[in-house]
């Protein structure tokens, strides 16, 4: 009976130095947090764009047999996109999975807010899900059955915007609690945009909807009878609302009056205009999956109705045969990416429509649509055929290594160890550092060198130290450095996932004086009540 007591005190003391696990994560400095960037669903970002088509990485999944496509977005680290029935996390800088999530249906583009990603389920059980941005759990879940939510959820100032398939547009806390509903006459498509208390969105009964949600209950201020269903997200630039119709027309309207300001059709009647525009210098740049044209027109053209014959609207036009279709273009320093339907993607100069450089692909595969961020450009691919895989590319330079603390706890003492690295890191741990002197941790990594440079205290681990890959032979134990309190140990490894074990011939004792008298002081006390119950008996 003694043993047994005294031994679950030793283990209680021991899982106390175990150090919290992590990852080595890029802090986005230009990130994609949402559909079409933002809010106003612009298209616009800051990003520069890389000035070739290097593919960093890429990142797979089974697609099961379904023509996909995705739209990722990029936050906190993390590319997180949807597959299938699936909603994938993996680390910006290696394209390593971190986690998955699953649907019960066919998940939306994803939106991020405050560290949860929310997405529409198209199929099935249709509604409304929230999960943590950072574990991939489920917080929340909104019923919408039997509508399906096909545009990608807007969250903006805590509040959560979806249109559904059964002629409504609602409104829920972050929390997932309902706030409101407003009805339309049609199914909503669109996903909805927004500019400050001012919310737009579009619908097949081809009116576009502009609502007040300053209050508890939506305001109606106007709404725009257009000539087909708007199935087009809207979006607000220069206060005014830009949107496609079914009816090859591009429209722009005066955010505050929902009046016309000039509206332009192409000559194409079979176009549809079902793809968000982007709006940046005074132009509007306009793609349609049904041709393989990119337009830009000038945004600040005099009131009135234009056709695609129409010079002064025109700032230039961009024929590509051979690609079906383009998906929404992105505008990035002084530049357009836009992916086609199927083989390519291009980057314009925005000013001239010149193609900069352009990517194809041998076979035609289905692309996504594009998004630029942390000067790299991110899409996916879907193959069919034989494999069903859908493959999410970065393109563009290797990332910078990143740093990652550890507070280890171990002997009573609060240690920080640094790992600078461009893998991605998991299950670091120090459970056997005061009883063996020892470290480890996995690395994984896609398309780089892998490398990894850590620092640590020489009061928790010193001496000679030995590094090892996979339980192989040990690594030299330089290159290291030593300036008196600290030792770094720098290494690297070819980028694939590896296990990495730092072993130190001097480290902090199993037990140390201020962790020992605590347990004397327990031994004594349990031995001592042992025996007064024998002796009462």
């Amino acid at each position: 009976m003694k043993k047994v007591t005294i031994l679950s005190v030793f283990a209680f003391v021991t899982l106390l130095s175990i150090a919290p696990m992590g990852f080595a994560l890029y802090s986005s400095v230009t990130p994609w947090s949402m559909y079409r960037h933002d809010v106003a669903h612009s298209g616009l970002t800051s990003s520069d764009v890389p000035n070739n088509n290097n593919t960093l990485w890429t990142c797979g999944v089974s697609a099961i047999g379904w023509n996909t496509e995705s739209t990722p977005l990029i936050v906190e680290g993390r590319v997180i996109f949807q597959v299938y029935n699936l909603v994938v996390a993996a680390d910006e800088t290696t394209g390593v999975e971190l986690w998955r999530h699953q649907a019960s249906g066919l998940p939306t583009a994803p939106t991020y807010a405050d560290g949860r990603v929310f997405l529409g389920v198209m199929s099935d059980a249709g509604g409304l899900i929230c999960i943590d941005a950072f574990t991939g759990g489920e917080l929340w879940k909104q019923d919408l059955s039997p509508s399906f939510v096909m545009g990608s959820p807007l969250v903006s100032d805590g509040m959560v915007y979806v249109g559904v398939t059964g002629n409504y547009t609602y409104a829920f806390d972050a929390a997932g609690g309902y706030k409101w509903g407003y009805k339309t006459d049609g199914p909503v498509y669109s996903s909805p945009a927004a500019d400050g208390d001012l919310l737009f969105f579009g619908s097949d009964d081809t009116k576009l909807y502009a609502l007040d949600i300053s209050g508890s209950a939506p305001v109606s201020l106007w709404n725009f009878t257009a000539n087909g269903a708007i199935r087009s997200s809207p979006t607000v630039a220069g206060g005014m609302v830009f949107f496609g119709s079914d009816n090859h027309t591009l429209y722009a309207l005066n955010e505050t009056t929902g009046k016309l300001v000039w509206s332009w059709a192409t000559t194409n009647a079979a176009v549809k205009f079902r793809n968000s525009v982007s709006v940046a210098n005074n132009r509007v740049f306009l793609t349609s999956t049904d041709a393989g044209r990119i337009y830009a027109l000038r945004a600040d053209v005099a009131s009135g109705n234009y056709t695609e014959t129409d010079l002064v609207i025109r700032n230039w036009t961009k024929d590509v045969p051979g690609v079906g279709g383009f998906r929404e273009p992105v505008y990035a320093g002084g530049k357009i990416v836009v992916t086609s339907t199927a083989s390519s993607f291009y980057v314009l100069n925005a000013n001239t429509g010149t193609t900069l450089w352009y990517r194809r692909s041998n076979w035609y595969p289905s692309y996504g649509p594009a998004i630029v961020a942390d000067g790299r450009i991110w899409f996916s691919m879907y193959w069919g055929a034989d494999t069903y895989l859908l493959n999410l590319y970065c393109i563009g330079s290797p990332f910078p290594p990143t740093t990652c603390l550890y507070a280890v706890n171990a002997g009573g003492t609060s240690f920080d160890v640094a790992l600078e690295t461009n893998s991605t890191v998991t299950n670091f741990n120090t459970a056997n550092l005061v009883t063996q002197g020892k470290i480890s941790f996995n690395v994984a990594g896609i398309g780089t060198t892998g490398m990894c440079n850590i620092t640590i205290p020489n009061d928790m681990l010193s001496g000679v130290f030995n590094v090892t890959v996979d339980g192989a032979q040990p690594l030299y134990s330089a290159p290291l450095l030593n300036n008196g309190t600290h030792t770094s140990l720098y290494f690297t490894y070819n980028s694939t996932s590896h296990a990495i074990q730092i072993a130190g011939t001097t480290f902090i004792p199993e037990f140390p004086t201020v962790t020992v008298l605590p347990l004397l002081i327990t031994t004594f006390l349990v031995t001592l009540a042992q025996l007064k119950k024998r002796r009462n008996k």
